[in-house]
């Protein structure tokens, strides 16, 4: 239903637009170019929380729900260094 107040119907062309507006467009942007570091902080959490371990059951695989391969592309891809996020067992240590 479209309601006019007056006898005359008129249409803002920027209305017939197709393209999204210009700050939707640099948002869409913006979330693209965060996103690797979003999922960087995401996997050091996980890696950090796990001791450093990619698989098994108290791996960070397991935790984000991913296969290990998956997760070892992205390490990989995102340049993590999962060996700082490795813990010393002090039962091991004489």
């Amino acid at each position: 239903m479209i309601v006019c107040e007056t006898e005359n119907f008129s249409v803002d062309e920027s209305w017939l637009s197709r393209q999204p507006p210009a700050t939707e467009a640099n948002s869409r942007v913006d979330l693209y170019k965060n996103l690797p570091s979003q999922e960087k902080a995401i996997i050091e959490t996980a890696l950090s929380e796990s001791g450093g371990r990619v698989f098994g059951p108290s791996g960070a695989a397991e935790k984000l729900g991913m296969p290990r391969s998956t997760l070892e592309s992205k390490i990989r891809s995102l340049k993590i260094d999962k060996k700082r996020f490795k813990t010393v067992d002090s039962s091991k240590n004489p």
